[in-house]
């Protein structure tokens, strides 16, 4: 079943390729992972070498837990995708306003923070597993981040 969380895993060409890249990962202590940083560190060459990702759309979400799903500081780790796709020329795009917000514990204009419960595959690897109003916001943030990229980027064909 492909699904909200089947995504392909990212590269530096892939980046390259795309008028639109939505890219995501945990958080910890109310900053991105160490595995995603380190995965941005090594676009650094595209900055240095004329920013190389102008003009390209980009859109984050994140995951979060704690007790009681907890506040993970979901909103900086947003932030701090949107910092990097600003340092590259890259144009940040949210979640658009959506009455599916209210009922999303976590929502905000920033990006989609998954904030499920945690459950364990049979692999024993922890999954999340997304609320209605999460999946209708991934939904709604995708759709529009690829709205965006159409105007910006559509060449008439």
């Amino acid at each position: 079943d492909e699904g909200v969380l089947d995504a392909p895993i990212a590269t530096p060409e892939v980046i390259m390729q795309s008028d639109c890249v939505i890219i995501g990962g945990p958080g910890r202590q109310g900053r991105m992972s160490a595995e995603v940083s380190y995965f941005f560190d090594s676009l650094t060459e595209f900055q240095t070498n004329g920013c190389l990702l102008k003009g390209k759309v980009g859109s984050a979400f994140t995951s979060v837990g704690g007790v009681g799903r907890g506040y993970g500081g979901h909103e900086a780790i947003l932030q701090s995708f949107h910092g990097f796709f600003l340092q590259h020329g890259m144009i940040p795009v949210g979640v658009p306003p959506s009455s599916a917000m209210e009922d999303a514990h976590m929502a905000n204009p920033f990006g989609v923070c998954m904030a499920g419960k945690p459950s364990m595959d049979k692999a024993g690897s922890r999954l999340r597993s997304l609320s209605e109003s999460e999946v209708k916001l991934a939904y709604s943030q995708g759709e529009w981040a690829s709205i965006i990229t159409k105007q910006l980027h559509d060449d008439g064909d």
